[in-house]
């Protein structure tokens, strides 16, 4: 029995972890962690990149079928944010501005929602002006899906938001997107605002100017019209109040510039603007706009994307060019060259 006791205790050692061996094998496994964490984290941003690329390829698909149906570029890609019928006067839905919010939202801080979530948007704004064209949504693309963006980090599809001008617009300057009045202008693309709403007022009577200067609002989960606007270091710029400011990403006229020359529109898409003008426009390339006839393909930017840096780290903002092709660039060189710049 004593010769038995003494193997089985010696056995029974020889079998145990050391406390020095169980510390090496936790620090293997935090090493490993460490290592690949980062680079299933990476796969894992690589293919939500992958599902942008392939919502920006559903975009071209619809902007150049909305193009072949109608001669011209949509006015937004999924549109604005909407307010239900009957609110304010507005018969059917129209367009949310600060004013017309029919919910419990404090304008004063800037966290605007609306009554219609994003999900159920409609796009028929029956109080637009008369022979305006649908957007792309829900008509060349009805997957809502393509709109988003699976890095961003807004949940609540009833959330909107006003937009800014790109800062290599406005020289560094955060200008909020408005709704311009429209005016005619020959032989290019009307000036302003084609799709200003026209507000009903009480006794059938309308007032065209209502929207005029109201900030356009957006839903916030709106990816390929919208996105976060970067400062220099690629986080998500706020306003004074700490909201998070977004970025107009999708528009057919940047610059509302109006010109004279009867062959303005195809003279500038093949040789540029004259110098005169782009002296004023210190060398911007005003051709560069879906309000030409011809823009260039190859360097003209549809939109672009810019959620995969500001909430995943990715030094990555995804373009669209006018050619169909999705390209991945720098977010330094995207602030200093979209969206009239690229080349």
């Amino acid at each position: 029995m004593k010769n038995r006791y003494h193997y089985n205790s010696r056995y029974s050692a020889r079998k145990a972890f050391t406390l020095i061996e169980l510390l090496v094998v936790i620090a293997i496994i935090a090493i490993l962690s460490a290592i690949l964490f980062p680079a299933f984290s990476a796969v894992k941003e690589q293919g939500r990149q992958s599902d942008t690329m392939s919502s920006l390829h559903a975009m071209y698909e619809g902007a150049r079928m909305y193009k072949e149906d109608n001669g011209q570029f949509p006015s937004a890609l999924f549109g604005y944010a909407e307010v239900p019928s009957p609110n304010a006067g507005i018969p059917g839905n129209a367009p949310a501005m600060p004013a017309l919010l029919s919910d419990t939202a404090n304008p004063s801080n800037g966290a605007y929602t609306v009554t219609t979530p994003m999900t159920s948007a409609t796009e028929d704004f029956s109080s637009v002006t008369a022979g305006i064209l649908p957007y792309l949504y829900p008509h060349q693309d009805k997957n809502i899906a393509d709109y988003l963006c699976t890095d961003s980090t807004v949940t609540n599809p009833y959330q909107v938001t006003p937009a800014y001008y790109p800062l290599s617009l406005t020289g560094g300057t955060p200008v909020m997107v408005t709704w311009v009045a429209s005016s005619p202008t020959t032989p290019c693309a009307t000036f302003g605002d084609v799709d200003l709403p026209v507000r009903q007022l009480s006794g059938n009577t309308t007032n065209p100017t209502a929207y005029v200067g109201q900030p356009k609002l957006f839903y916030a989960q709106d990816a390929m019209d919208i996105g976060p606007m970067l400062n220099s270091s690629g986080k998500q710029m706020t306003d004074s109040k700490g909201n998070p400011m977004y970025e107009l990403h999708y528009a057919t006229d940047w610059t509302h510039m109006r010109y004279n020359q009867v062959d303005a529109c195809d003279e500038f898409a093949e040789n540029g603007a004259p110098p005169a003008l782009n002296s004023a426009l210190n060398g911007t390339p005003i051709t560069e706009q879906l309000k030409y006839q011809n823009p260039p393909a190859d360097n003209t930017v549809l939109t672009w994307v810019t959620n995969h840096v500001s909430v995943a780290g990715s030094n990555n903002v995804i373009i669209l060019l006018l050619d169909g092709t999705a390209r991945k660039i720098s977010y330094t060189q995207a602030s200093q060259e979209l969206p009239l710049n690229y080349h």
